[in-house]
């Protein structure tokens, strides 16, 4: 990857994260309208990403983020109400930038009827009847209102500027202690290809519209050690700006801009007008490759272009640092050691041992960091969702809250990419069947406005996601109902929560009498049981009449590194996580209870816990292994109580999980597989999917 590449690569993963932030502000100011920390957290992100599309060359996305920046000018300066359709025009920005980003990355243009429609929108915000109130308002007191100066700065340095001991970029930096440059347009079509590229020479030139009130020779003191021996010239463009509009950009045709402002040239402009094709249209009249061809690879260049965005990941230096001396002291032990072993025949063996347990030691710490890095916050991820809840009940005209807790627990970037969809549909469940209209809630001795609450928090080594809203709740008589009629359930069987996810998640199961754009095709919630299943997790779901759902996702803190005990059974090599196990103790027949042929229960901590088998489970049984364990492991889910029989317990493990779906198939019951430090492979439990085949075997004998 060049140069190049590599910047882009930095704008496109800062600009995610810069729409992130605006979103979030747009949904503070709508709580609570008025200048404040939300509306400058605002305006410095949209600022950020102008800037910042500019010095990529992406200038019409700079362009119409220029025009937004304006609007919030108006609105910081009290000369816009905020209101609730400013709002939600604002958040539609917000996705129309995320669409031309992504557009950027793919290489297409958008649509210009497109944007010329959504600029129309934003200047009916901006309004002329404002421009033209300000501009009075500015004359009537133009002792008290500072003059703003336009200045046009075309930057075209020397190839040996480095030599005189000047950069660019510092002189760049010097404006904006003078001003804030409102445009900056980088040219680099004199760059060379890479072989030929001498890192001494500078080959970019800039041009940049800086907004400032000091002078003209103010502005060209910023240069006054260049000037002489570079090409730097400064025009007065106060004239073309009103409210910070450019009003010559809007009087000119798209490429009559460019060709002014630098970006391309007027025979640029001349031959793409001539051709008014894209490049695979041109080669498909031409003859020279067939349409599917071309399509094909327009898709395989959008798919990689999405999944090099998707997998990048933004660490803290201070994670790479810490792992770059954990690396080093790695380096220091295993030069020590080896140096150790070439003296073996005259050194105590202990010592030897000494020195091994702290390279491991470090190791240990060296995998914990790197499994941290993959770590990141849920923050965001609640943050998308909050404009979810903002947008469908605007649509349905509920009234709904939303609090957010628990936004800083960390949990694996893999497992937050599959949670997202899943969450998505138990956010829209919640608006659609769970909060009622504000008329039926004071009706009922509600308030008229709903509350959903998504909450996070660590239990042992378990992330827990609760999605909790105060609405309805199941109508659990419904449910039965619709389950008699599909042959889901039975007349006298027990509707109780764990039958109710079975229900419901059953694919194609729906009581909605109709359906709508968010609900009613009874896909939603087979698919999220489906996706929870297959990182690990488990879905539970509380409700209850006229009070409200809570629906909870149990997921694995981690896909990387996993805390276990090692056990043995049956010759075979097994890792229990240890966040499950509430006790280990020697097996003691006189503590069991049989029922019927294989039913056994076990006294422990006074309670009986049922027990299995873990050969019967994973059907290796063969007629001379029929006979139980030594060892007794004692499990806690968090729903379930039970405990597993196996012939030794060994050492804790720290176990960096391999996931065998790749090269076999999904087991149930079973997360991964790793090496030991002994070169043998040992599976690694899943103890929810075992807690599943477990009870769901002994409920089928029962019946």
């Amino acid at each position: 990857m060049n140069e190049l590449e590599e910047t882009l690569q930095v704008f496109f993963a800062e600009t995610e994260d810069l729409l992130r932030r605006s979103e979030e502000s747009l949904l503070h100011i709508e709580a609570a309208p008025g200048s404040g920390p939300d509306l400058e957290e605002l305006f410095r992100a949209i600022h950020t990403l102008k800037s910042g599309s500019a010095m990529v060359g992406f200038n019409t996305l700079s362009g119409y983020v220029h025009l937004i920046e304006n609007l919030l000018d108006r609105i910081r300066n009290n000369q816009l109400p905020v209101t609730r359709p400013l709002i939600s025009f604002l958040l539609e920005d917000v996705d129309f930038i995320r669409t031309m980003v992504d557009g950027c990355a793919n290489g297409a243009d958008v649509d210009s009827d497109i944007l010329n429609a959504r600029k129309a929108q934003l200047n009916r915000f901006l309004g002329i009847k404002g421009v033209k109130e300000a501009t009075r308002e500015s004359a009537a007191d133009s002792s008290k209102a500072k003059k703003w100066h336009y200045y046009h700065i075309n930057l075209n340095f020397r190839e040996d500027l480095f030599d005189s001991g000047h950069d660019p970029l510092l002189i760049l930096l010097n404006l904006t202690e003078i001003g804030e440059c409102v445009e900056i347009a980088a040219d680099t079509s004199e760059l060379p290809c890479y072989k030929e590229m001498d890192f001494y020479k500078l080959y970019i030139s800039w041009q940049v519209i800086l907004k400032t009130t000091a002078s003209i020779q103010e502005v060209e003191d910023v240069f006054m050690f260049v000037k002489d021996e570079h090409n730097i010239v400064i025009d007065d463009i106060t004239d073309r700006y009103i409210e910070g509009v450019d009003l010559q950009l809007g009087a000119i045709p798209l490429g009559e801009a460019l060709v002014k402002r630098g970006g391309i040239t007027k025979e640029d402009l001349k031959s793409a007008l001539d051709k008014q094709k894209k490049l695979g249209e041109i080669l498909i009249d031409e003859g020279k490759i067939n349409k599917e061809a071309v399509q094909k690879m327009v898709s395989l260049q959008q798919e990689s272009r999405y999944v090099y965005r998707k997998t990048s990941l933004r660490v803290d230096v201070k994670k790479i640092d810490h792992l770059v001396n954990l690396a080093e002291e790695i380096g220091i032990n295993l030069s020590r050691v080896q140096s150790l072993l070439i003296r073996e025949g005259d050194l105590p063996r202990n010592e030897i041992e000494q020195e091994i347990e702290s390279l491991l030691k470090i190791n240990r710490e060296f995998q914990e960091q790197v499994a941290g890095i993959r770590m990141f916050s849920l923050k965001g991820t609640f943050q998308r969702f909050q404009r979810i809840v903002r947008d469908a009940a605007y649509d349905q005209k509920k009234q709904i809250k939303v609090i957010l807790s628990g936004i800083n627990t960390e949990l694996d970037k893999e497992v937050i990419e599959y949670i997202a969809d899943p969450l998505k549909h138990l956010v829209r469940n919640c608006v659609d069947h769970g909060i009622e209209l504000p008329e039926e809630r004071v009706a009922a001795g509600k308030p008229a406005e709903g509350t959903i609450e998504f909450k996070a928090y660590q239990k042992g080594g378990k992330i827990f996601i609760q999605i909790c809203d105060d609405g309805n709740g199941l109508d659990m008589e419904k449910i039965h109902r619709r389950a008699l009629e599909i042959g889901l359930n039975t007349a006298g069987e027990k509707l109780d929560n764990d039958r109710l996810v079975e229900i419901i998640c059953h694919p194609g199961f729906s009581t909605a009498s109709s359906v709508t754009e968010l609900s009613g095709r009874g896909v939603g919630l087979n698919v999220v049981k489906t996706e929870i299943e297959r990182v690990g997790g488990l879905m539970q779901i509380e409700t209850k009449k006229g009070k409200g759902t809570v629906f909870t996702l149990v997921l694995p803190l981690t896909f990387a590194l996993t805390e276990a005990l090692h056990v043995r059974d049956q010759g075979r090599s097994y890792l229990v996580p240890l966040w499950g196990i509430i006790g280990v103790e020697k097996f003691k027949p006189e503590r069991v209870r049989t029922f019927g042929a294989n039913e056994k229960v076990y006294r422990f901590m006074g309670e009986y816990l049922p027990l299995m088998n873990l050969y019967r489970i994973y059907k290796t049984m063969t007629s001379e292994n029929d006979r139980d364990g030594t060892i007794t492991v004692f499990l806690d889910t968090g729903k379930q109580r039970f405990g597993i029989l196996v012939d030794e317990a060994l050492d804790p493990y720290k176990a960096v999980i391999k996931t065998i779906e790749s090269n076999y198939q999904s087991v149930r019951g079973v997360s991964g597989a790793t090496i030991m430090g002994d070169g043998s492979a040992a599976i690694v439990l899943d103890l929810l999917g075992l807690e599943e085949i477990f009870f769901k075997t002994a409920r089928l004998a029962t019946n």
